[in-house]
């Protein structure tokens, strides 16, 4: 009898063994399962980042795209407008007609903020 007591006790023994180990084994399973989705290289925050990199990288793009198009545009225009040219010398750098005069028109500054 004190033998099968004994056998009881140590197949009860192995047994709380086997489900401590097995209990062990999935949650260490389940850890590095939850890991691997949320911060591995294919993780939730690494996707998460490489969304909001490419939106910023496509308001770039489109940025560089409409600056392109504008510049090709005042190019087209320089090269067929002459008024359009005329009008950039005249307005940007200050050219004049050699029988024209040039007024220039300053306000002076305000004193005390009276008029």
């Amino acid at each position: 009898m004190a033998t099968r007591r004994l056998v009881g006790r140590l197949a009860e023994h192995e047994r709380g063994f086997k489900r401590k180990t097995v209990r062990t084994v999935v949650g260490l399973m389940i850890i590095y399962l939850v890991y691997l989705f949320c911060a591995g290289d294919f993780g939730l925050f690494r996707i998460y980042r490489l969304h909001r990199q490419r939106a910023t990288l496509d308001g770039e793009y489109r940025e560089i795209v409409a600056g392109a198009v504008d510049y090709s545009y005042r190019l087209r225009r320089l090269r067929t407008d002459p008024h359009y040219f005329e009008w950039l010398a005249r307005t940007r750098y200050g050219f004049s007609r050699p029988t024209e005069k040039i007024y220039r028109i300053t306000i002076p500054p305000r004193s005390n903020g009276h008029p």
